[in-house]
């Protein structure tokens, strides 16, 4: 109903008079709306006193009939059949009596208390019944409109609007003498105020709002005769108007009245704009407003009083700086600069002054507001003062800088606890625009760093003071701080590594949204569920930005024979510092990144593998093992985290180590020895061989992180790679022709051959201690499949060095269809089978073993059809006579000395 009164009332009074009707229209509805809400809760409090008395009446005769009832009847008739109660004596009765009497009474005062309450034009107290406001914001405006006399509010400020507009009228129509009717209106201030004296002991807010209205009268017409009508030289407008400052001050503070001192200096600060002709000189305005700021620091010294505090802050800086924005340009800096000066000193000054007092709340809606707004406002006016200036901007963060960091270093020597809060804040004020000074001495890139730091520390002050709004709104100012950074971002940056706007930029935009982040982390008892949630996406968001600002600053700046090693360094670093933050403040969400090293590791090796380099190369020789290092030591600090986490960290740390080890000796085997392939290619077999055969022999001698993970290296850490190093010989054996240039070829003797001889050892001897390690995983069928499947590969590996040498000895070329056209390799084939299979089989025979004795006939029966198959097409060459008649010797030569051995329990032991 309020509100739509009051939206009437400004849609008539705007038809009726424009802008002032509107103003007064609504003003007159608020106060309509609000006599009908009173009346309202008066007739509800009527019906409520009348409930209340009658409720007295009949507790009263209720309380005498028990009284007179206890007297006369006896105790066996009120309980026949039991045993009766001991009968009340005269005393009882006389008590009973009494406490019903004072009940009654209690009632009929409480009853007269509303009464009267109901009687005066006021709300009833916040919280009660019929209160209907709830935001403090709104329980403040309403309790100072509608506290004490609604209508000698509204009168006053309808009497102050139209001696304004009525000035201004006389003036405009010349009705009166000039000097009489300024004479008049200053007349009429000190009668308001004289009046106002007089009745401050019977009725204190009325006279209060008497004397607020006088005071205004006389700065308004002050000023009017000073601007307006040059009617009073400039030093007696100056001791006049020090004078009613001082005056609205000593009254306030004698008075305790806060109201007075508000409307005092609202008052004071309006004069300048309510009689403005849209000329004049803005030495005088400020110089004025540096008057009205002297009132409100002397009232400070004895008050703490906030809602003064803010209201001087928003008319010097808000309505000041709306109404005197033109003069806040460069042409003007010599007469604009020493007033923005003296204003923040003021403010300063005035936060102290209330933190001596009173704990400030810096998320509160004042205190924040005056704590934090006072450099972000003066910093922001000041860009406007210097921007034509190279270094203006960053010479005036410094100064800020120097003067917040001596301020809370002073504080902070007073040793009071209360100012701890007040201290930090001015501290990080210090810290915050000295760093500004760096990049804006560069550049001109402050307000997405500016808006970054402020919102940590909005939102840093309201986790303290558990504000919701603050935190909301700091967040906000986080996220819009990156995006306004980012379209900004393809602006050309700073020459000077580091020391640029772009990467202190996304420095201070990182720093922002993990201390943020981490202020969420603290207060996370406090905070919902969702705040979390986006504590971790802060947390995500400055990484983002830590690591995006680095690796850009990196591949601009740094030199290419570098690069890759100072990624890597930067890796190391950051991962470091974040295991560095989680031990160091029980922060667990910064193990995370500190864990992250080994994917980004990851990510490292495919770029060194992407762009054709090796892992040694651009300093890599230093940042690798700087790197693993630091990861091992990050890994050793949390060796508290699951299982599976834990293995799997150790397990992807030895791949890694593997894949960079082939990688380097791949590379330097190929650039030592130019146009032999084999000896790079080697690489790629001897790297896994020789960490698995560290990791089975040597393994159990490194305390940690081996030994006591030993499982995990030899099974999940060595598997992956004994799997990787088993695959290439096979994809060796069948792509490879063994060049050993410069070294004649020899078989078995060559790079490749040698290499496959190692990597057979090597997976012999991790197999033998995998078995040891887990004898309980290891059953007979089990170790036969694994034994079946080596000798396969030994059978495809000594067959490939068959192939390759009659590659090499008889020139045919090495491709699969020449190699199966050729006699000789087809003669060499049956005849070397067929020797395989005898030496197999006698080996079986003596040894008991029919598994492998079948094997070996197998073999043969292979033999037997490859002859009948490819050889007998073409037996005019002597290497398929020799081969038909090598075979029939040798199957005789079997079948004497190798007959078929009986089955044994042997064969099912492993």
């Amino acid at each position: 109903m309020t509100v739509a009164l009051v939206i009437l009332g400004m849609l008539l009074g705007g038809s009726l008079h424009g802008f002032s009707g509107a103003l007064l229209g609504g003003v007159a509805g608020y106060a309509i709306g609000i006599l009908h809400s009173l009346k309202q809760k008066l007739h509800g409090m009527e019906n409520e006193i009348a409930e209340l008395r009658q409720l007295s009446k009949s507790r009263g005769s209720e309380t005498a009939g028990m009284a007179e009832t206890a007297k006369e009847t006896p105790a066996a008739a009120a309980y026949p059949g039991e045993i009766p109660p001991e009968p009340i004596s005269p005393d009882q009765s006389f008590a009973f009596e009494q406490r019903g009497e004072a009940a009654c009474r209690k009632k009929e005062a409480a009853a007269t208390a509303v009464e009267q309450q109901a009687g005066k034009p006021e709300t009833p107290a916040p919280g009660g019944k019929y209160h209907a406001f709830t935001h403090p914001l709104v329980e403040k405006l309403n309790s100072f409109i509608t506290g004490g006399s609604l209508l000698v509010k509204v009168g006053i400020v309808i009497l102050f609007f139209g001696v304004s507009f009525l000035v201004k009228y006389a003036a405009e129509h010349e009705l009166l003498p000039i000097e009489l009717r300024l004479s008049g209106a200053a007349f009429g201030g000190i009668v308001l105020l004289l009046v106002g004296w007089r009745l401050r002991q019977r009725r204190d807010i009325y006279a209060q709002v008497l004397q607020g209205g006088g005071i205004g009268i006389l700065y308004l017409t002050t000023f009017a005769a000073l601007r307006l009508y040059s009617l009073i030289p400039h030093a007696f407008a100056f001791f006049v108007l020090v004078s009613v400052a001082l005056l609205s001050a000593i009254l306030a503070v004698l008075q305790n009245a806060r109201a007075l001192a508000v409307i005092g200096v609202s008052g004071g600060f309006l004069a300048p704009v309510l009689t403005s002709t849209g000329g004049g000189s803005h030495v005088i305005l400020f110089s004025y407003y540096a008057l009205l700021n002297c009132g409100i620091i002397g009232i400070a010294w004895f008050r703490a009083w906030r809602v003064l505090n803010l209201f001087g802050f928003a008319f010097t800086f808000v309505i000041g700086g709306l109404w005197g924005y033109r003069y806040y340009q460069p042409e003007y800096f010599s007469t604009t600069e020493p007033f923005l000066v003296l204003f923040f000193s003021m403010y300063v000054a005035i936060a102290i002054l209330f933190a001596l007092r009173q704990e400030p709340d810096l998320k509160g809606y004042l205190d924040g507001t005056l704590v934090f707004g006072t450099p972000i406002v003066t910093f922001a006016l000041q860009g406007m003062l210097v921007r034509q200036h190279q270094y203006g901007l960053a010479w005036s963060a410094l100064i800020i800088g120097l003067i917040y960091m001596p301020l809370a270093w002073v504080l902070f020597l007073k040793k009071s606890p209360h100012m701890r809060t007040l201290i930090e804040a001015f501290f990080a004020f210090g810290v915050v625009f000295a760093t500004l000074a760096i990049p804006l001495a560069l550049e001109n890139r402050w307000t997405s760093a500016a808006w970054a730091l402020e919102g940590a520390g909005i939102l840093w002050a309201g986790t303290r003071q558990r504000k919701t709004i603050a935190r909301s709104f700091g967040i906000f100012l986080l996220f819009a701080a990156g995006i306004a950074f980012l379209a900004d971002a393809h602006r050309v940056s700073g020459g000077i590594p580091v020391l640029n706007s772009y990467f202190l930029g996304c420095v201070l935009l990182a720093c922002s949204g993990i201390f943020a982040a981490l202020c969420l982390h603290r207060q996370r008892e406090n905070v919902g569920r969702l705040e979390l949630i986006i504590g971790i996406a802060l947390f995500v968001w400055g990484l983002l930005w830590w690591f995006g600002g680095g690796l850009s600053e990196i591949d601009r700046h740094m030199s290419r024979d570098f690069r890759m090693g100072s990624i890597l360094m930067f890796f190391a670093i950051t991962c470091s510092a974040c295991d560095y933050l989680e031990r160091r403040l029980a922060w667990t969400w910064a193990s995370w990144p500190a864990l992250l090293l080994l994917p980004l590791l990851y990510c490292t090796s495919l770029a060194v593998a992407d762009g054709g380099l090796h892992p040694f190369s651009q300093a890599g020789y230093i940042a690798w093992p700087v790197a693993f290092a630091a990861f091992y030591r990050i890994l050793h600090h949390h060796e508290w985290l699951h299982g599976d986490i834990r293995k799997g960290l150790h397990a992807g740390a030895l791949w890694l180590l593997a894949w960079l080890l082939a990688m380097e000796m791949h590379w330097q085997g190929g650039n030592l020895i130019d146009g032999a392939d084999t000896w790079s290619q080697a690489a790629w077999g001897l790297a896994p061989a020789i960490v698995i055969l560290i990791i089975s022999k040597l393994g159990q001698k490194v305390r940690w992180p081996v030994r006591e993970n030993l499982g995990t290296y030899l099974s999940l850490g060595a598997g992956p790679v004994a799997l990787a190093a088993w695959l290439w010989v096979l994809y060796a054996n069948m792509t490879s022709a063994g060049d050993s240039y410069p070294l004649r070829y020899l078989p078995f003797l060559n790079p490749l051959d040698v290499t496959i001889c190692i990597v057979f050892t090597a997976l012999t001897v991790w197999f033998m201690s995998l078995r040891s390690a887990y004898p309980d995983s290891f059953t007979v069928g089990r170790i036969r499949v694994v034994l079946g499947g080596y000798a396969a590969s030994l059978f495809i590996w000594i067959n490939a060095i068959l192939v390759r040498t009659i590659h090499q000895w008889s020139g045919i070329e090495f491709s699969l269809s020449p190699l199966f056209h050729s006699v000789l390799l087809q003669a060499s084939f049956s005849i070397f089978w067929s020797l395989l299979a005898l030496c197999t089989m006698v080996i079986a025979t003596r040894s008991g073993l029919r598994t492998a004795w079948l094997a070996g006939a197998g073999l043969l029966v292979m033999v037997v059809v490859k002859l009948f198959l490819v050889d007998l097409s073409n037996t005019g060459s002597v290497e398929r006579i020799v081969s038909f008649v090598g075979v029939g010797i040798l199957l005789l030569i079997i079948g004497y000395v190798s007959p078929v051995p009986p089955r044994t329990e042997k064969e099912d032991q492993p």
